[in-house]
């Protein structure tokens, strides 16, 4: 049987090794390591139903290789770069700014497969999914560890709106590539906030004076008496 393993580093994080005997006793030991305990608990019955063998098709430190994966297959922030940098028509400022909207925000992008299992995200494995968890992450932020304290401040809908529509472009063009790393825009019906969610306007009263000014312009009487 796969067990677990919790380990605290320095910095007070954990990480959850799966560990077992290939091929049952008498084997050779092997593990795995994860980030989530849930992903680690998921693995650990996949090698079980697996007779203490690495599940078919996964790669070590990696997840399970997808079929029929493109070649030229790129991490998703790498290939986002090489978008930025090809720009043409942009000024050095607006470079620079994409690219940080590409560290800073496009990198927390990952992709969940079918079984349930996060990995990297590549340009040509993301979907509709991913696009939408990543959406619900921006505006969630990321809590710190004491409250009132935010290791990622939630994102304002705008936000949230121009960066979708950075990493819109940014897929579009693995669709435009020769030869096509995509056949779909996995952005293109993606459920984005409103933008004045959250926003509150503050109430204004009118002062008697104020009023007495608009009222005297009011010569119908049901208006009159409708505003006061």
């Amino acid at each position: 049987m796969a067990t677990i393993r919790e380990r605290v580093r320095k910095d007070g994080t954990a990480s959850f090794q799966v560990r077992w005997l290939q091929g049952g006793r008498g084997g050779t030991w092997e593990a795995e390591r994860f980030e989530d305990p849930e992903q680690a608990d998921t693995f650990r019955k996949l090698v079980d139903a697996h007779k203490q063998q690495w599940p078919y098709g996964w790669v070590p430190g990696q997840g399970f290789v997808e079929p029929e994966q493109d070649p030229d297959d790129v991490p998703l922030t790498d290939w986002a770069r090489r978008y930025v940098d090809r720009l043409t028509g942009i000024d050095p400022r607006t470079r620079d700014d994409y690219r940080r909207e590409v560290d800073r925000h496009i990198s927390l992008m990952v992709h969940t497969t079918r079984s349930g299992l996060v990995m990297p995200a590549t340009i040509g494995n993301i979907t509709a999914d991913d696009v939408q968890d990543w959406v619900r992450l921006q505006e969630a932020g990321q809590p710190g560890a004491k409250a009132g304290l935010w290791l990622r401040r939630p994102a304002s809908p705008k936000s949230t709106a121009n960066r979708h529509g950075l990493l819109w472009c940014i897929v579009q063009a693995a669709i435009d590539a020769d030869p096509p790393l995509r056949t779909k825009n996995c952005c293109a019906n993606t459920r984005l906030p409103r933008v004045d969610d959250g926003t509150s306007e503050e109430m204004v009263f009118l002062e008697q004076e104020e009023y007495q000014l608009l009222r005297k312009h009011l010569t119908d009487p049901a208006a009159r008496d409708l505003a006061d």
